[in-house]
């Protein structure tokens, strides 16, 4: 599992304390100030869609242009879009934090692995309806694929018991553990061990 999806869930972890999950004003950017560039919010729309209230800046410059109000299914082929709303409905309503790992595409035919977090919020009420997220490759992005042209789902899974139990004296690494854009193709991410299906969170088809 990547380095910033460690930190981006220790903090969440931390800073919900007693509760199921946090408040979007629990979150303390200055704790995750090296991993910034790839992190982001969700809000639920009215509607029932799911789009970008913030997005990092390295997540923009992967996908050529500014996510913020965008549609978080947008980033997905038509035909995956009800079911990548489904996982983050669900991941709200069962107020369950999760991994999306998912096949990145650009001007290549060549996939670059990447892992979602996924990490379910409140705003104004009790009601989960935001989501805190982070965007991983999980191998370093050529510089000739982008921008990153759309996302194709393949798992979804529950954080690991491992993960939760981490030690919080540890220190958080000082920066991500995998460039996001460089020429070596060598340096993969550790997938997480324990891996759900899809249609745990999507409800099926």
């Amino acid at each position: 599992m990547q380095a910033t999806t460690k930190a981006i869930y220790r903090h969440w972890s931390a800073v919900r304390g007693n509760r199921d999950i946090p408040n979007r004003r629990d979150i303390a950017p200055a704790a995750l100030q090296h991993f910034l560039p790839d992190l982001f919010i969700l809000e639920q729309q009215p509607g029932g869609g799911v789009s970008f209230r913030l997005a990092g800046t390295r997540l923009c410059m992967l996908f050529g242009r500014e996510l913020r109000t965008t549609g978080f299914e947008r980033l997905f082929p038509a035909d995956q879009r009800p079911r990548t709303l489904r996982i983050c409905q669900n991941i709200m309503n069962q107020r369950t934090p999760a991994i999306l790992h998912a096949d990145a595409y650009g001007r290549s035919v060549q996939a670059t692995p990447v892992e979602i977090a996924l990490l379910p919020m409140t705003s104004h009420t009790s009601r989960a309806d935001r989501i805190f997220g982070a965007f991983c490759p999980l191998a370093a992005v050529q510089p000739l694929d982008l921008p990153l042209r759309h996302l194709l789902p393949k798992l979804v899974e529950a954080v690991p018991k491992a993960l939760e139990d981490l030690d919080d004296a540890a220190p958080l690494p000082a920066t991500p553990a995998t460039s996001v854009v460089a020429v070596r193709r060598h340096d993969l991410g550790q997938a997480v061990r324990r891996v759900l299906h899809l249609k745990v969170f999507d409800g099926g088809r």
